[in-house]
């Protein structure tokens, strides 16, 4: 079973022994066109590989090491802590995923993604995966970034419910450059708001929000504004050259793309002072 999608500026081909489930939102990404950027082989065995006992990288669902020079990632079971239920080896473009024999009938889209590695997929493709939520506006996406329950979605839904915009994606965003312009587009990863389209749009502008007693915005310095932006993607902590391209790449992005601090309140004077801020650069091409 061979299926194909496309995320932004990549194309990968998931080569299953088994059917898997394809509903949304990951059928929204899917792709038929020709030859894909990664091959993903996908096997099950009763036997995982043997886990290395001093890896490179270790954290609550993973562990990583390079054998030979080959990157691989062991993933814990979520019932025990203890237990590898996966283990994914990435050599260039092509991924191999083992998963253990008795998870076979759980097979789903989302399992299967959340096994690919596809923050190092993005960082080789020359982009990062930003936490912010995405909207539309004007033809142009508007992201807003910071930390957990900072009110990213909550200012989102009221550009939706105050200003005609279109919520692409509530909790992630993939960022690449083309041409010297740099785009936003949507992932099928949208956490618990469910807000999840497929669409590529120009970026304009990356918000970083605080929360506060009235709207007070002003933009960046490149050299805070990489601070901002670093600080809030998905890193590559296992891999020292995906890391440093991923400080290339905010870096860069930095220095071309508007980026505001903006501490606000939670309702319609949030969104009627940051479009006020946001005119020229919204009404821009």
């Amino acid at each position: 079973m061979i299926k194909k999608y496309k995320i932004g500026n990549f194309t990968l081909e998931i080569n299953s022994q088994v059917d898997f489930d394809n509903t949304e939102p990951y059928s929204l990404f899917s792709y038929d066109g020709g030859q894909a950027d990664y091959s993903v082989n996908l096997e099950f065995s009763t036997r995982l590989p043997k886990k290395t006992e001093n890896p490179y990288y270790a954290s609550r669902d993973r562990v990583c090491d390079y054998e030979n020079g080959v990157l691989r990632c062991c993933y814990k079971s979520r019932d025990n802590a203890e237990d590898y239920y996966a283990c994914r080896t990435a050599e260039e473009k092509n991924i191999n995923i083992v998963i253990d024999e008795k998870y076979r009938d759980m097979l789903r889209a989302d399992v299967i993604f959340s096994l690919i590695g596809i923050e190092e997929l993005v960082a080789e493709s020359n982009g990062c995966v930003l936490h912010s939520s995405f909207i539309e506006k004007n033809g142009g996406a508007v992201l807003f970034t910071g930390p957990c329950s900072i009110g990213k979605s909550t200012q989102a839904n009221l550009w939706r419910k105050y200003a005609d915009a279109v919520v692409v994606n509530g909790d992630k965003t993939l960022i690449f450059e083309k041409d010297g312009v740099f785009y936003a587009a949507g992932m099928p990863f949208s956490g618990s708001s469910k807000d999840c389209l497929n669409r590529v749009l120009p970026l304009k502008a990356v918000i970083s929000l605080g929360q506060a007693d009235c709207n007070t915005a002003h933009r960046l310095a490149p050299t805070e504004s990489f601070y901002k932006l670093y600080k809030n993607c998905y890193p590559v902590p296992y891999s020292r050259d995906l890391t440093g391209r991923l400080i290339d790449f905010a870096q860069r992005l930095s220095q071309s793309v508007p980026v505001y601090e903006y501490a606000c309140l939670a309702d319609e004077s949030a969104v009627r002072y940051l479009e006020r801020e946001l005119c020229p650069i919204l009404q821009s091409p």
